[in-house]
């Protein structure tokens, strides 16, 4: 049965093909034990810059290391 209703789709935010690696090599990176209420602010703020959380980290990475 048709409702009306329309589900509410959220907006995906695109995978930044900034960090593409250069080689087949891929490194997978876990970091366990955040803090909740962190990780809740870190998630809300990319949501809300629209950036995602692998760029948000991988951004972080390459500036210190060019420091």
């Amino acid at each position: 049965m048709n409702t009306g209703i329309i589900p509410r789709m959220t907006k995906k935010r695109g995978y930044s093909r900034e960090f593409t690696p250069q080689t087949e090599r891929r490194v997978r990176f876990e970091v366990d034990r955040i803090p909740p209420t962190l990780y809740d602010k870190v998630l809300a703020k990319a949501k809300r810059d629209g950036i995602s959380l692998r760029a948000l980290t991988l951004t972080l990475w390459r500036e210190w290391v060019e420091k």
